[in-house]
């Protein structure tokens, strides 16, 4: 609960709670989701107007005026929805409360119920297409979010074990390629990794134009790419702390390619490094791509979150 400036108050605000039912939904399911407020204020709230807001949603699903609200007031409200199939991860049920006070308005409380649904494989649709270097890859699309789950020895020099989701021929000459790298998760591994891959065949980095730019689990940004087309990554740039998460850019200019990074939703923007892939040519394949780098942990797999993967001419 907070309240904003305007009057300056001795006590503690409202009290909003949300419960769901079932307490841990999961994809699918129906919900009822309850919200419970209290005016614990020594002032009657004026105005009161209460949102209820479903997990995913960036709009209210009930918007309900309560009026005035006197000292020591309590009211409950519910709503019925259900958890979307194709959602997964962390999940909010979110109620705020919107309330003047002397005339003063804006001031709020709000609360939220959240909760995680798994992802879970389920493989992805057009325009995504799959490929692995791995025999246990296995992948998921969840609205804007997609999911790779992969093993691999490592993603650089002469080994290069990786699953990735893709676009084929999506990256014209001139273009940026985007992606938020949500959440990687699966391994204690520091070197694991997952980003941005691009190539002119991505089930065939041999055929040049191929770089990738990662964030590794610990270890920060690593922008790799193929500098004599052999389909080997051997140049290198990056380093610093990780952020979890963050937004990737690769931008082209031909055989140009410039790599970006931003930790504060686009806001800024922080230059990695340039380098020349003379073997690009023609409209690249652009995907994401994750790789658990388990040389030294064997066996284990990771599972990689994006979000919002556009590919755009510039």
């Amino acid at each position: 609960m907070a309240i904003s400036s305007g009057t300056q108050f001795d006590t503690l605000g409202p009290t909003l709670t949300v419960t769901t039912q079932p307490a841990e939904p999961a994809g699918g399911d129906p919900v009822t989701a309850t919200a419970v407020l209290s005016n614990d204020c020594p002032f009657p709230l004026r105005n009161a107007v209460l949102h209820l807001i479903n997990p995913g949603a960036t709009t209210a699903a009930k918007t309900i005026p309560l009026g005035d609200l006197p000292r020591g007031a309590k009211t409950t409200r519910r709503w019925e929805t259900a958890i979307p199939s194709d959602v997964a991860g962390s999940l909010s049920f979110t109620a705020h409360l919107v309330f003047d006070v002397d005339e003063h308005s804006s001031d709020c409380a709000r609360s939220a119920k959240t909760f995680t649904v798994p992802y879970r494989p389920n493989g992805v649709r057009d325009p995504y297409g799959t490929f692995a270097t791995t025999d246990d890859a296995r992948f998921g699309q969840y609205g804007s979010q997609l999911v790779i789950w992969a093993g691999g020895r490592d993603l650089s020099g002469g080994t290069d074990e990786k699953a990735g989701i893709l676009r084929p021929g999506s990256a014209a000459e001139a273009s940026v390629v985007q992606v938020e790298t949500v959440s990687l998760t699966g391994s204690d591994n520091p070197t694991a990794k997952y980003g941005i891959a691009v190539a002119n065949d991505l089930t065939a980095p041999e055929k040049g134009g191929y770089a990738v730019l990662t964030m590794s689990k610990s270890y920060g940004l690593e922008f790799m790419t193929d500098s004599d087309g052999d389909g080997h990554l051997d140049t290198w740039a990056g380093g610093g702390a990780s952020t979890h998460p963050a937004l990737l850019r690769l931008v082209r200019s031909g055989t140009a390619y410039t790599a970006y990074s931003s930790t504060n939703n686009g806001l800024s923007w922080n230059e990695i490094a340039s380098a020349t892939v003379p073997s690009a040519s023609g409209a690249l394949d652009a995907g994401v791509v994750a790789s658990a780098v388990n040389l030294n942990y064997p066996g284990t797999t990771v599972q990689a979150v994006f979000d919002h993967f556009t590919v755009e001419e510039s």
